[in-house]
């Protein structure tokens, strides 16, 4: 196991977009953590397929995917990742296999958060993603992924093995030859754009891959996504037809008219591009990504709390605001956007540095409120929800 951490400020300067390496990843997560956080993806998928479920789970044998692998996955009775593959052994006992659990992170905030403090190293020296980038977790041993790269086109691997030992080779195109890396426990292997890749799991081996897109390109999806969200809002719109009379109509001169569905949906969709409001929405949208470390999708909010005068709390994620016009501004804080208006919206994260220990007393002076006021005991619920920060046992004294 190399404990070594990663040195992100050599990682940026030497290795970023140049070529495939392996480095020190040091214990970039808790080996025990991701298993229960597998198991825990796993559960709804032991009755067969779930479509379009996230978090994603695959199970693949040297024979082919098993669309009801059943007992197969791990269960809590799998107390640690080497009895779960201990019992896979028994049970296919000729065979290797692979579990993926593509967005595990969304049912574990520990987790997330982790990873996110990991990746913000990396964007504080490269620059921060403008697109989502994906978390995949697998376990398996004895199996060759041979599909290349699992993320879209046009997008960086890091990988980093929490256990085991795999070998990757690598290529660019099936005209060069390809390059072979032995990748360790503790170690985290660099693919940037333009290669591709086959996995030889080992013995016993256990990932976690964050695939990264690069190219300009990637904004695409984005974007198309929120036009689409927004052109279905329009009542016209959704409740218009898709079909045209038969036989089609024809212009005077008995050329074939424009199909008017498809054209309408054309200008909608221009007219819906243009103007403020979809670059506001693009921005805090970014916003609460850049919070993210671009991880999503984020774990939801946590059940409401109320702080009352005295109690202490930690500071425990960063308050990122970002201005939203004359007099108003948005803070993006664990993936989440809370709307915010006034001074009090500019002096509050001032105030709230990750890290800091506090009171709501204090935190009442800061904004000139009383501390058992309603207005205080909502941004202290907010800020609760989003975990941006976290009670302490004891009032102050």
């Amino acid at each position: 196991m190399n404990d070594e951490p990663v040195d992100w400020v050599n990682f940026a300067a030497y290795h970023w977009g140049k070529g495939p390496v392996v480095l020190p990843g040091g214990r970039s997560v808790d080996p025990q953590r991701v298993h229960e956080v597998i198991t825990a993806a796993s559960a709804p998928f032991h009755a067969g397929t779930r479509v379009r479920a996230m978090p994603d789970v695959r199970f693949l044998t040297t024979r082919g995917r098993l669309p009801a692998p059943g007992s197969l996955l791990p269960t809590p009775a799998d107390g640690d990742t080497e009895s779960y593959l201990a019992r896979l052994r028994t049970e296919l006992p000729a065979e290797g296999a692979l579990l993926t659990v593509r967005h595990p992170l969304l049912i574990d905030f520990g987790l997330w958060s982790r990873v996110r403090e990991l990746l913000a190293g990396l964007w504080q020296q490269v620059g921060w993603p403008v697109v989502p980038v994906a978390a995949e977790l697998t376990v398996g041993e004895r199996y060759v992924r041979t599909s290349g790269a699992p993320g879209p086109a046009g997008a960086a691997h890091l990988t980093w093995v929490l256990t085991g030992a795999m070998t990757v080779r690598v290529w660019q195109d099936p005209d060069r030859e390809w390059s072979e890396f032995a990748v360790r426990a503790g170690e985290l292997m660099y693919l940037p754009d333009g290669y591709r890749f086959a996995d030889q799991y080992g013995d016993g081996v256990t990932t976690l891959r964050i695939t990264v897109p690069v190219r300009q390109t990637a904004a695409l999806a984005t974007v198309q996504d929120l036009l689409a969200e927004r052109a279905q809002r329009q009542p016209e719109f959704a409740a218009g037809p898709a079909f045209l009379p038969f036989p089609a109509p024809t212009a005077p001169d008995g050329s074939f008219r424009s199909a008017e569905p498809l054209p309408a949906t054309a200008r909608l969709v221009g007219q819906l591009a243009h103007g403020p409001e979809l670059e506001r929405t693009l921005r805090n949208r970014w916003a609460a990504r850049r919070s993210a470390a671009g991880l999503e999708p984020v774990p939801p909010p946590r059940a409401a709390r109320d702080l009352g005068p005295g109690q202490r709390f930690r500071v425990t994620a960063e308050i990122f605001r970002m201005a939203d016009g004359p007099g108003s501004a948005v803070w993006a804080i664990n993936g989440h956007l809370l709307p915010v208006a006034g001074a009090a919206g500019e002096r509050i994260p001032a105030a709230l540095p990750p890290g800091r220990e506090t009171t709501v007393d204090e935190l009442a002076r800061v904004l000139e409120v009383p501390p058992d006021s309603e207005g205080l005991r909502a941004l202290t619920r907010a800020l609760y929800r989003t975990r941006a920060i976290e009670p302490l046992e004891g009032a102050a004294p």
